[in-house]
């Protein structure tokens, strides 16, 4: 019954490389900005702060798929032909930015005043205390929401084959096209992914665990 899929494995894998590839890669700069915008809409001035709440306020109300159409067509509609990847792939970090920058936030925002108090106290400046304070028991309560968003970054990296770029989903219509084997093929594209998210997922329960146990 596998046969084909035996056979197609290595065409899958090269796509199942492509899609980490894209992942790091979205994941990486995504998580960047996030962080970035995150800390400017905790801390920023106020219009600043009202600037990032707008972002993210329309980022997370739009499916990605749309985001991921306007990245496609943006660089066309300027006048400018850059690579399916590039398109989708700046799409996809604006995206992963805004629910990052959520986050990163909320993290901040939730560090107790007495910690800040305390600093305050010390004599410490508005940076230096942001950077050494807050900022370290920030990422501590953000890691395992960040390591559930970029579990959700893989699982959405399949759309881009809807514009196009080539990676595991794309892979394996080629394949079902050409062999008529969809339920095998998809059956192993849903393995490679599980194979590609669940040590994320493991991560993520892990943390959540041991913080709040920490807690």
């Amino acid at each position: 019954m596998f046969h084909v899929l035996i056979i197609s494995l290595p065409y899958l894998l090269k796509g199942a490389a492509i899609t980490v590839w894209l992942s790091l890669a979205t994941i990486s700069l995504g998580t960047l900005l996030g962080f970035a915008l995150g800390t400017v809409g905790a801390v920023g001035p106020r219009p600043v702060r009202a600037a990032v709440a707008v972002y993210v306020f329309v980022l997370r109300g739009v499916p990605i798929l749309v985001v991921m159409f306007l990245g496609y067509y943006v660089f066309p509609a300027l006048g400018y032909k850059v690579d399916a990847y590039v398109a989708v792939g700046a799409a996809m970090v604006v995206y992963v930015g805004a629910f990052v920058s959520e986050i990163v936030r909320g993290a901040i925002l939730a560090v107790p005043s007495s910690q800040i108090a305390a600093a305050r106290s010390l004599g410490m400046r508005r940076w230096p205390m942001l950077r050494e304070v807050v900022l370290p028991q920030a990422f501590r309560l953000a890691t395992p929401p960040l390591l559930n968003t970029a579990l959700t970054t893989v699982k959405q990296t399949s759309y881009v084959s809807v514009v196009g770029a080539w990676e595991l989903s794309y892979a394996a219509r080629e394949v079902v096209e050409r062999t008529l084997a969809a339920f095998e093929i998809f059956l192993g594209v849903m393995v490679l992914y599980f194979i590609i998210c669940y040590p994320l997922s493991l991560a993520a329960r892990h943390l959540e665990r041991r913080y709040a146990f920490a807690s």
